[in-house]
């Protein structure tokens, strides 16, 4: 509606001064030439300016960018992006916890130390992210658990295996919007407490925010449901980071002729701090009505193009969480 406007508007003021031009070169001795430039500087001027700042700023974003906002119809099978900075340059962190909202092929693998009352848990997590198309990726996980109990045996081995299709939903220049569904097998030994020994789905929507000056906030809100227990949990996570370092000029990832290696990673030396909380609540089953929420502090550094290190602390938010303190830390490499 905006667009017909503006074009009805801007052929009016063109017929005006069609006409006044007429009257012009009619009634004057001024040459022609002069005549045109008179007209041009004055009654073009005149129709540029009586458009609505808003239509035309509408307009250039449409025109000078690709990204397709809301609409469901783009994208679906168009090459995955390989950079890690947004449209505006800033960097995309992968925070600790948050599912982000982009979906960048690589491969992280953390260790997690966790402090508990009668326990101390480590675990070392192996997740791959694949950026399938430009909207669509999928990410595996396993973990790899070791308890070690106050009064009883240790325990180790694999978790239970979880697999998330993530689909992006809107990309705007400083906002985007995915949803995904995590799907928990149960591959771990329930019996040593290394699994949950039931399927379980997860699903949730994962936002990314760009509050200007490299600070990002991420955002996701879900529920895990148990699908033979019948237990469920709504949980929330977010995290707030800012920034530091250089800044780069925005990569083109449009440009099939770049260098790949010139397309994706952070430039080595950029920082990042991390603010995050953790937080769930029982809908149903053993944990109805319990709230448990835990934060961590954490760093982000870029140490190569490929590589990518980040360390956190963990600690409780709660006094129903068995958690006393932790800490997190592990690689990333950029694919």
């Amino acid at each position: 509606m905006k667009t017909k406007l503006w074009f009805f508007n801007k052929l009016a003021v063109i017929l005006l001064a069609s006409s006044m031009f007429s009257g012009v070169m009619a009634q004057s001795t001024i040459p022609q030439q002069q005549a045109r430039q008179i007209i041009d500087a004055t009654y073009v001027k005149d129709a540029i300016c009586f458009v609505p700042s808003g239509i035309l700023a509408e307009e250039t974003q449409a025109e000078g960018s690709d990204l397709f906002g809301f609409d469901l119809t783009r994208g679906w099978f168009d090459r995955p992006r390989h950079t890690h900075l947004s449209p505006m340059g800033t960097p995309l962190i992968h925070p600790f916890r948050a599912e982000p909202a982009f979906t960048l092929t690589d491969l992280l693998m953390d260790y997690s130390y966790r402090n508990e009352t009668g326990l101390n848990e480590h675990e070392i997590e192996t997740e791959m992210e694949l950026a399938l198309t430009r909207r669509a990726g999928l990410i595996v996980e396993i973990p790899y658990r070791c308890i070690d109990r106050d009064h009883d045996a240790s325990v180790n081995g694999f978790g239970d295996l979880a697999v998330s299709p993530r689909f992006l939903l809107a990309e705007y220049d400083r906002f985007l919007l995915a949803s995904s569904l995590e799907i928990a097998t149960p591959t771990g030994d329930s019996g040593r407490d290394l699994g949950h020994g039931e399927v379980a789905l997860a699903p949730s929507l994962s936002g990314w925010f760009d509050l200007g000056h490299w600070w990002t906030v991420h955002a996701q809100c879900g529920s895990e449901h148990a699908l033979q227990s019948n237990e469920s949990e709504l949980f929330f996570r977010a995290a707030l980071i800012h920034t530091f370092g250089a800044k780069e000029d925005k990569q083109d990832d449009n440009n099939h002729d770049a260098d790949h290696d010139e397309l994706h990673g952070l430039a080595p030396g950029i920082l990042s701090l991390i603010f995050e909380v953790d937080s769930a609540i029982g809908l149903s089953g053993e944990e109805d009505g319990d709230v448990a929420a835990e934060g961590i502090v954490g760093a982000y550094y870029s140490l190569t193009k490929h590589i990518d290190l980040r360390i956190g602390y963990q600690f409780p938010l709660t006094t129903s969480e068995d958690l006393n303190n932790g800490v997190i830390g592990g690689l990333i490499w950029h694919f």
